[in-house]
């Protein structure tokens, strides 16, 4: 399901899908030759992401996506990021740090790009665990599965991917050491930076 969300949610960022489009369960099953229900429970995660609107009886109708929601998201999303490292940071263990620095640096030698946005996920998911804090679990995790499909951009380019893992190393780095604040600025860095490349990703789509 996750192909099928990745596909409906970049052909509505691009505009293949204008805001107003109808997306009809029976068509979606078709096109992608599976049943009407995992159409169904996709169409409901882009609901909940804001991307379409479901109604009873009429199927789903896009929503406008544009360039300041964006912004928005990843604004929120580094707002919380941070919040999570203020709480998190004494609770990280230093030896599941390591091996996420590991594997990420092994991933790089053999230029297994799955694998690196995998473990790009499991280093956020894994702060944001750590806090505990059930709430801010929930709201995080709803933008990371919206945003999900923009991280493989960081790794599109060979110096995109570069810089995507020197930050993350250095992040690690910096809670290995207890260095909160120091980890904080990387991490506000890191969001901005990634935010820059959704966005340019999305000009692109609309020219």
């Amino acid at each position: 399901m996750e192909d099928i969300y990745s596909v409906l949610f970049d052909k509505i960022i691009s505009g293949e899908y204008p805001a107003g489009t109808r997306l009809k369960q029976e068509d979606l099953a078709k096109e992608f030759s599976i049943s009407r229900t995992p159409i169904r429970v996709v169409l409901q995660q882009l609901d909940q992401d804001g991307l379409v609107k479901l109604s009873p009886n009429k199927g789903a109708v896009v929503l406008p996506f544009t360039a300041d929601e964006i912004e928005e998201i990843f604004e929120i999303r580094k707002t919380l990021e941070l919040l999570c490292l203020d709480i998190a940071v004494p609770s990280l263990q230093i030896h599941r740090l390591l091996e996420i620095k590991a594997a990420m640096l092994q991933s790089q030698q053999n230029n297994n790009l799955k694998e690196l946005i995998d473990l790009d996920a499991d280093l956020h998911s894994y702060i944001l665990h750590s806090t505990g804090k059930k709430r801010l679990i929930q709201m995080l995790n709803q933008l990371f599965r919206l945003l999900q499909r923009f991280r493989s951009l960081g790794y599109s380019e060979k110096e995109l991917k570069e810089n995507a893992i020197r930050e993350h190393i250095e992040i690690i780095d910096a809670l290995c050491t207890r260095e909160t604040e120091k980890a904080k600025a990387l991490m506000k860095t890191h969001i901005e930076n990634s935010k820059i490349n959704a966005l340019v990703h999305l000009f692109k789509t609309k020219t």
